[in-house]
């Protein structure tokens, strides 16, 4: 013990320059580290909030729904969410199909990116590389979304109802999926009200775009349907609510509405926990019912009015356990 007070007596300069060279060195990385982490927060829930935002303006509806969710896993919510939207505007950003395969292309190695822990520096794929630390998500399905978006980039017509079923499951399915995941659901009868679902907003989602589709000489509802009604194509586009069109249309909401029953049969077995999930399918029925209202009538502006019953309808479908 006096050897080592000597030495410091001998060398106090060294030993006091050592020790404060030390102390400046870890605080330095230490606040470097904690600006860095500040910096990487602030990211994050700029991504988040950019999500969030797309949603709220883009899909309103669904917006809503996450209000059902648990709050930390809306972010999740969020981010499958603005993926989708920002597939389906693919469509009508770009001047030609070419163009759009190309930013399907990137979305696809995004994901890949996203689930190897490389996530580019996009908000989306940002906020989804998050959700991945929150939760296990299946690439499949993300991947499900984009083939689907892709191949609707060339206006092909669906040809049968049976289509339809397809595009819907590819598509809303695949994200209810992808919300089961988020939420650790891994239950068979959820999985099929899920699958059900999905394909009456799929079906919904073409009618309730119908007339917006004919103003831009799209035709995408089943062209078996429109042969079987005599209805020509050209004479839509030119005079939109034609003669034996509201029947074509009554065929393919019936099949949306008997999706929602089927759904609705696996409820008693579903776990509760699932429920903000199936909540999906309300907006889909409110359609539907206004659908009928108005004789099955796609072009009458009060049957695509945003609903103000939906908030309320939502939340005591909720309280009741039901969709």
């Amino acid at each position: 013990n006096f050897l080592k007070c000597d030495m410091i007596w001998l060398f106090p300069n060294t030993t006091i320059n050592r020790i404060s060279s030390h102390i400046v060195r870890k605080c330095f990385h230490t606040r470097t580290n904690d600006t860095e982490k500040i910096e990487k927060c602030q990211k994050l829930d700029a991504a988040i909030k950019y999500c969030g935002d797309l949603v709220r303006k883009h899909d309103p509806e669904n917006y809503l729904v996450s209000m059902f969710y648990p709050k930390h896993l809306q972010k999740v919510y969020y981010a499958i969410r603005a993926f989708n939207l920002e597939l389906v505007m693919v469509r009508d950003s770009v001047s030609s199909p070419q163009i759009g395969k190309i930013r399907m292309q990137f979305w696809r190695d995004t994901i890949d990116n996203v689930f190897k822990g490389k996530p580019p520096q996009q908000p989306i794929a940002q906020a989804l590389f998050s959700a991945l630390e929150t939760c296990r998500l299946s690439s499949l399905f993300f991947k499900r979304v984009i083939d689907e978006r892709e191949a609707n980039l060339d206006d092909f017509p669906y040809f049968t109802a049976k289509d339809l079923e397809s595009y819907g499951e590819n598509t809303a399915s695949c994200l209810l999926y992808l919300h089961l995941e988020s939420l650790n659901i891994k239950d068979m009868q959820a999985d099929h009200a899920a699958s059900h679902i999905g394909k009456a907003i799929g079906i919904v989602t073409i009618l309730r775009a119908f007339p917006y589709l004919v103003s831009k000489r799209r035709m995408l509802l089943p062209t078996e349907l429109i042969a079987k009604h005599n209805i020509s194509q050209e004479e839509i586009f030119r005079s939109g609510p034609v003669k034996g069109l509201d029947e074509v249309v009554f065929e393919i909401a019936t099949l949306a509405h008997d999706h929602l029953l089927t759904a609705r049969s696996f409820l008693p077995n579903i776990p509760g926990r699932a429920l903000p999930v199936l909540l999906s399918a309300v907006p889909c029925d409110l359609y539907l019912k206004r659908l009928e209202k108005y004789n099955f009538n796609a072009f009458e502006p009060k049957v695509n009015r945003k609903d103000w019953r939906l908030p309320m309808q939502l939340w005591l479908r909720y309280r009741k356990g039901e969709f």
